[in-house]
C-alpha cells in the first residue's frame, strides 16, 4: 500500500489531492470512492504499527525471565532497525549523488525529492541519528517512522513489564492511549504509539472473533483507509468528526487512517480464517521482505520507476501507458530485488542485534 501510494504520487498526484485530477475521468472516480484504500500508505503505516504492537509483546512474552527480555530487547531494537536505516540512506546518497532519469514530466512531489550537496557522512548521520532522535531522513523521507516504531517498541516492553499481574489489563491500555491522546506530541507521531498499544492489548485480550464481525471489521477498516479531504464519501465524517486538543484541529486524514490500521489488524489477529487466509505463500513473503521494501523502494523507483517511464514515453506510447507500464514494472522489480535486501541487510541487522545482546548480557541469542 505504501508502494502504490507513492507510485501514486509520482504518476497520478490526482489519486492525493484533489486540485491535480486535471479532469481525468477515472482518476476522479478513484479519488471519489472507498477504492483509494488501496493506495493508502498511512493506513499501511499504522497496520504496521499494531502489528509491531502484537508482535513485541508475543515475544517479549513468550522469552521466559521477563526482566532478561526487557534488557535484551531493548538493547537490541535499536540496532535491529537502525542499520536498514543506515544502509537505505546510503544507498539513497549513492542515488542522489549520480545523475538520474529525467523527472520534468512527472508530479512536483518527485521532482522535489533531492538533498543539496549530499555526503556519505550526512548519509550515515540522517540514517543513524536524525532518523530516529531528529527530524527524520531528507535522504530517506519514508525514515519518518522510525522514531515512532524505536520508542514504541520501548513502550510496549513497559507496558508488558506493568501488565505482567495486573488483573485489569484492558483498563490500563485504555489509560496509557488516553494520555497519548490528549498530549501534545504531533498527531500522527502519538497515534502511532496508541497503535502500539492497541497491538499490545490485541494480544493480552485472547480476543477470537467470528468470521462475519471480523468481516465487518476488515471492511469498515478498508472504507476508513480511503479517506482524502475532498473525497465525496467521507465528506460528512470528516465535517462531523472535527474536534480539538490543545488549541489543534484533529486531522482526519491521520484519524481514520489510524482506525483504519487498528481495525484491519484487529480483524485478521483475531479471526481463523482471515489469519490463514492472509498466510498463503504469497503474503508470508510480502511479510517478510515488507521492511525492506518500505527502506528502499523510493530510491529505486526514483531509478526504475521514472527509467522505465522515460523509455516508453520517448519510445512513441501515452503518458498513461506508459505511467502503468512503469508501475506494474516497479512493483515487480522491487519485491524481486527486495529478498537480495533481506539477506544482505535485514537478516544480518537481526543477527547483528542478537550477538551484541548476548555479548552485553551474556545471555543465549534469540533472533527477533
Amino acid at each position: 500500500m505504501v508502494v502504490l501510494s507513492h507510485l501514486a504520487l509520482i504518476f497520478y498526484p490526482g489519486l492525493h489531492d484533489p486540485t491535480l485530477i486535471n479532469n481525468n475521468s477515472i482518476i476522479n472516480f478513484i479519488f471519489n470512492s472507498p477504492l483509494s484504500f488501496i493506495y493508502s500508505g498511512t493506513a499501511a503505516v499504522y497496520i504496521f504499527f499494531t502489528l509491531s504492537g502484537y508482535i513485541l509483546t508475543h515475544a517479549f512474552l513468550s522469552g521466559g525471565d521477563m526482566l532478561n527480555n526487557a534488557t535484551t530487547m531493548t538493547t537490541k531494537r535499536y540496532f535491529r532497525l537502525a542499520i536498514p536505516a543506515t544502509a537505505s540512506c546510503i544507498f539513497c546518497w549513492l542515488v542522489l549523488s549520480n545523475e538520474t532519469p529525467g523527472r520534468e514530466l512527472l508530479s512536483a512531489w518527485i521532482q522535489s525529492y533531492t538533498v543539496a550537496s549530499p555526503s556519505f557522512l550526512n548519509a550515515l548521520y540522517s540514517g543513524a541519528v536524525s532518523a530516529f532522535f531528529g527530524d527524520g531522513s531528507a535522504y530517506n523521507p519514508v525514515l519518518w517512522t522510525m522514531k515512532i516504531e524505536l520508542l514504541g517498541s520501548f513502550l510496549t516492553y513497559f507496558i508488558c513489564l506493568v501488565l505482567i499481574r495486573a488483573p485489569n489489563k484492558g483498563l490500563i491500555i485504555l489509560l496509557f492511549c488516553i494520555m497519548f491522546f490528549v498530549s501534545s506530541l504531533p498527531q500522527k507521531e502519538k497515534y502511532g504509539y496508541i497503535a502500539f498499544l492497541f497491538g499490545s492489548f490485541i494480544h493480552f485480550s485472547g480476543l477470537n472473533l467470528r468470521k462475519g464481525v471480523a468481516l465487518i471489521l476488515m471492511l469498515a477498516g478498508l472504507y476508513l483507509g480511503g479517506v482524502h479531504y475532498g473525497s465525496r464519501p467521507y465528506i460528512y465524517a470528516i465535517y462531523y468528526t472535527r474536534f480539538y486538543i490543545n488549541g489543534e484541529e484533529s486531522n482526519a486524514y491521520i484519524l481514520y487512517n489510524f482506525i483504519s490500521g487498528v481495525l484491519i489488524t484487529l480483524a485478521i489477529l483475531t479471526n481463523n480464517s482471515l489469519k490463514m487466509f492472509f498466510a498463503k505463500k504469497p503474503f508470508v513473503y510480502m511479510g517478510k521482505v515488507s521492511f525492506s521494501v518500505y527502506l528502499f523502494h523510493l530510491p529505486f523507483f526514483l531509478i526504475i520507476a521514472t527509467g522505465i517511464f522515460n523509455a516508453i514515453y520517448n519510445a512513441g506510447y501515452s503518458y498513461h501507458e506508459s505511467a502503468i507500464t512503469a508501475t506494474i514494472l516497479s512493483i515487480v522489480t522491487i519485491y524481486a530485488v527486495a529478498n537480495l535486501i533481506f539477506k544482505a541487510v535485514d537478516n544480518p541487522s537481526m543477527r547483528f542485534s542478537s550477538i551484541l545482546a548476548k555479548f552485553l548480557f551474556k545471555t543465549p541469542t534469540r533472533i527477533s
